[in-house]
């Protein structure tokens, strides 16, 4: 097992040694609040008969742990992180900041980000969330507080992951307004600004930073270098977002690795410059089993994620044991393939294999992605 440089026993940050003892982490997400409590014996079971090591707990729990404002629920997860030490599989203990419950987004409405069009994006699915409003940081600090103060030193925990796959653009005035600032930042004063997009093509030289919006939607084409900075910027709001629970967990439990699965070649996050903010870098890949390039496809992120963690670990956080929910056509893996893009990213350096999800949903937007386990069980 690799240490990657910044990390060990001279740097004072966790490596994923210690937290693996040196072995292949397999498995992937468990979100068992989607099934009958009855259900998490068989599957702990089904998980030491093939030889899952790994599961992710609570990326999507927060209406579970926290109903209403204020309220803490941990005993379904008490008992499931004390299962999962029973039977010597470790935890992936996640910050469930990904997907804020419905009264967060009806008390706080300044927490939904909005699109290009000034569209809310209204919550009854998943990131919904503004990375600049303060409401929404204060309450996921708030979460996640608990959440470390709870679980630190409880034995089944192995690693802290981080939200899950940041990919939330918000154009709204909150989020505006942190531009603005950003924008200042970078360029002192509007006419450097002026000089650095351009602005007098087209006429549309900014007379002072209050005139300056995210780039929302236009009559024609955008100023691509405006359209460029927006993404600097989101990704920098998001890695504020990150680093403050990762801030958070690490107090709690300086020992423990930090994570957060990369969504690969997503144009708002520059994941080279998270990647030393991390302990381990993890990635979440769904190359399409039609595509002759596919593998070609998975080698490239691979080799990506292999360069952000500097010669260190790094992890496949999510793959498809089979279809997945978004594609029109959902081709069957044929026999081996999926042991073989396996074995291709440990061949790349992968340390761990792991996979969304370990029991498939039944209900939900996702009923028809595989999981390790089918509806049948």
């Amino acid at each position: 097992m690799r240490t990657p440089p910044g990390t060990g026993p001279e740097s004072g940050r966790p490596s994923l040694s210690d937290a693996t003892r040196g072995r292949i982490l397999f498995g992937g997400d468990y979100n068992p609040e989607q099934w009958p409590e009855e259900t998490w014996t068989e599957d702990v079971r089904l998980m030491k008969e093939a030889g899952v090591n790994s599961v992710t707990l609570g990326v999507f729990s927060w209406a579970r742990l926290e109903p209403r404002p204020g309220a803490r629920e941990f005993g379904w997860l008490d008992r499931l992180m004390d299962l999962m030490h029973e039977h010597g599989i470790g935890v992936v203990l996640a910050t469930p900041t990904s997907s804020p419950p419905p009264w967060l987004g009806r008390l706080h409405p300044e927490t939904l980000p909005r699109d290009e069009d000034g569209r809310t994006e209204w919550w009854g699915s998943r990131q919904h969330f503004s990375h600049s409003s303060a409401v929404y940081r204060r309450r996921a600090a708030a979460i996640t507080e608990d959440l470390a103060a709870r679980y630190a030193s409880h034995p089944a925990l192995t690693m802290w992951h981080i939200n899950n796959e940041y990919c939330t653009f918000d154009y709204g005035d909150e989020a505006a307004a942190a531009f603005r600032r950003w924008l200042q930042d970078r360029y002192g004063t509007v006419e450097a600004l002026n000089t650095a997009w351009g602005t007098a093509f087209w006429g549309q030289g900014y007379d002072g930073w209050h005139e300056i919006l995210p780039p929302r939607h236009a009559h024609y084409m955008k100023n691509p270098t405006h359209v460029l900075d927006f993404k600097r910027f989101t990704s920098d709001m998001l890695l504020e977002c990150y680093a403050a629970e990762r801030d958070i967990v690490r107090r709690h439990s300086p020992g423990t690795p930090v994570t957060s699965n990369f969504m690969p070649m997503w144009v708002g996050q520059d994941a080279w410059r998270w990647a030393v903010e991390e302990d381990v870098v993890s990635v979440d890949l769904y190359p399409d089993p039609r595509d002759p390039l596919g593998a070609q496809h998975g080698a490239l992120v691979q080799d990506m994620t292999r360069s952000q963690a500097a010669g260190g670990p790094w992890m496949l956080m999510e793959q498809a044991a089979g279809a997945v929910s978004w594609r029109g056509v959902n081709r069957p893996k044929p026999r081996g393939l999926n042991r073989l893009w396996s074995l291709q990213a440990v061949a790349r350096g992968a340390d761990a294999v792991c996979y969304f999800q370990w029991r498939q949903s039944r209900q939900g937007a996702e009923k028809f992605h595989s999981g390790m386990i089918g509806h049948a069980g």
